[in-house]
């Protein structure tokens, strides 16, 4: 994860202007480590920073993900998730709460990838599914 400064620097790197506005959206991914919805987002800037629309950070979102300055899961596809760690990991994703936890596991970062003739592997990402331990607990009660 980038410190703010290296932010800044980086999103002038990449032809970005560093308004505050990313500023902010970047500051509030990086200080969260639930893997929040847009929405999520919003609802915590607008605290700090009343004026601002959740369209400015559904648009700064998708910029900051598509320029790779945070990641973006989409646990089940139905709703999108942004994750600060742009560090090469996985996920575990709860199918009831929903809930994502990183999994830090090089190993995962050494399959063999299946050849194929007409595509280029340029990535991946690994994600389990299941029930978190919260989840199984009220399962067996």
């Amino acid at each position: 994860m980038l410190n703010m400064s290296d932010f800044i620097d980086t999103c002038r790197e990449k032809g970005l202007h560093a308004t505050y506005q990313r500023f902010l959206v970047y500051k509030t991914l990086r200080q969260s480590r639930r893997h929040p919805t847009a929405e999520e987002i919003y609802h915590e800037i607008k605290i700090e920073y009343p004026s601002i629309s959740l369209a400015t950070v559904y648009k700064t979102l998708e910029i900051l993900a598509e320029h790779d300055l945070v990641g973006k899961v989409t646990p089940l596809h139905d709703l999108a998730r942004y994750d600060g760690d742009i560090s090469r990991h996985h996920h575990l994703v709860c199918l009831r709460c929903r809930k994502i936890v990183d999994i830090h596991d090089d190993s995962f970062n050494r399959l063999k990838l299946p050849a194929q003739q007409d595509f280029r592997v340029s990535g991946y990402r690994i994600q389990f599914e299941g029930l978190c331990s919260e989840c199984l607990q009220k399962e067996q009660r």
